[in-house]
């Protein structure tokens, strides 16, 4: 298996005084023969969707347990991409044929084409959501249309949680775009901005948290998580001017990837409760890996991603970190570093272990966003960006 091999480790440091024995893994998730992959969700089940390129060039999108490597999607397709996948089986994303976008559902059963545009989210329940020039929810086999914000005529969605609640952006008035919130009852309501004139809408948890990223007052974007009818609370970068958010778990960890001090780079962040981590910062300095943009965040407090391992592109998943409660001496200053992303860790794992006290078990779906390596950049150009 692909992952067998390439790993790269780090103690975390859980408060000041408790040390994890164990360390941070970073792992190619595998792919099929090309030069490139790209992980771009894992649901709560460790099972992981995104897309990789063939010899020839051509992506496919692939879904991947954790004991082997990916299977192939693709089917009959010129191309695909998988965005998100559910603990049941079902895969939302898109195929290209003869160049025309279809928003595509994979099942046990074989794949659903929903018509034109791409899917990009599905929940426990199954249900999906994408775009096709509007926003869509597709629920119990049939496609319903959200519309669009007000002095727009195109929207597209990104993310739902399992209460059936939407996230996503769409066009308005006067050139700029703004993130959304949906519901049955609200239906598409605004979401604010960072001083600039657009917001974007990619992930919501269970708990109604929403993450995404918007324009500042300098005409730069920075990443942000919010609720509804709250105002967008920026994350930050890692020091260069702009930073993007795609997942975010059930107690509110978000990932993404920012630019660095001199805009060269991207790199994958992990943001928590007012922490935000440099993802390269936890990882062994001669792994081999960089991990570039991280897509999907689980409740096990796995990510996934991509990133670049020995100068190839690369799909990455980090396994999530396990503790021991033995006090150990006070950490040299070298190491209080750690203890921010361990108090994240820690978060991530209490979270754990309180669904197993309560025995609640059962599918969980995990939002998304399009990349920008694919359908992002495709959208944006289809909406006139």
């Amino acid at each position: 298996m692909a992952r067998v091999g390439i790993k790269a480790s780090i103690l975390v440091f859980f408060k000041i005084g408790l040390l994890s024995a164990a360390p941070i893994t970073v792992a190619d998730v595998g792919g099929f023969g090309g030069d490139s992959a790209v992980a771009f969700s894992i649901n709560n089940n460790g099972v992981v969707t995104g897309w990789a390129l063939t010899p020839t060039g051509a992506a496919h999108a692939f879904r991947e347990g954790l004991t082997g490597d990916p299977t192939d999607l693709n089917q009959s397709a010129n191309e695909s991409y998988a965005y998100a996948g559910n603990t049941a089986g079902t895969v939302a994303g898109v195929t290209y044929v003869d160049g025309q976008s279809r928003a595509t559902v994979w099942s046990g059963y074989g794949s659903t084409d929903l018509g034109a545009g791409a899917a990009t989210d599905v929940n426990a329940v199954g249900q999906v959501v994408g775009g096709n020039g509007q926003a869509f929810l597709y629920a119990d086999g049939v496609l319903r249309e959200l519309g669009t914000l007000p002095g727009g005529n195109w929207s597209s969605a990104y993310g739902l949680n399992d209460d059936g609640a939407i996230v996503g952006y769409g066009n308005v008035s006067g050139g700029g775009f703004r993130g959304f919130v949906y519901s049955s009852d609200t239906g598409l309501l605004f979401l604010g901005t960072l001083g600039g004139n657009n917001s974007y809408a990619t992930a919501i948890n269970n708990a109604g948290q929403i993450a995404g990223f918007a324009s500042t007052t300098d005409g730069n974007e920075h990443a942000f998580i919010t609720a509804e009818g709250a105002p967008l609370m920026d994350i930050g970068t890692l020091g260069g001017s702009s930073s993007f958010a795609y997942g975010i778990n059930d107690i509110g960890a978000v990932v993404g990837y920012s630019w660095v001090v001199d805009d060269s780079t991207q790199h994958a962040f992990l943001y928590y409760n007012g922490i935000l981590r440099d993802l390269n910062s936890v990882i062994s300095a001669n792994s081999g890996w960089v991990l570039n943009q991280a897509y999907g965040i689980n409740d096990e407090g796995d990510i996934v991603g991509s990133g670049t391992y020995q100068g190839q592109t690369r799909a990455f998943l980090i396994d999530p970190v396990t503790f021991n409660s033995s006090p150990t001496s006070t950490p040299e200053p070298p190491t209080l570093g750690m203890i921010a992303i361990g108090l994240v860790v820690s978060a991530l794992l209490r979270s754990r272990a309180a669904k197993r006290a309560k025995n609640v078990k059962g599918p969980r779906g995990r939002s998304s966003y399009l990349s920008t390596i694919a359908l992002y950049q495709k959208n944006r150009v289809a909406a006139g960006r």
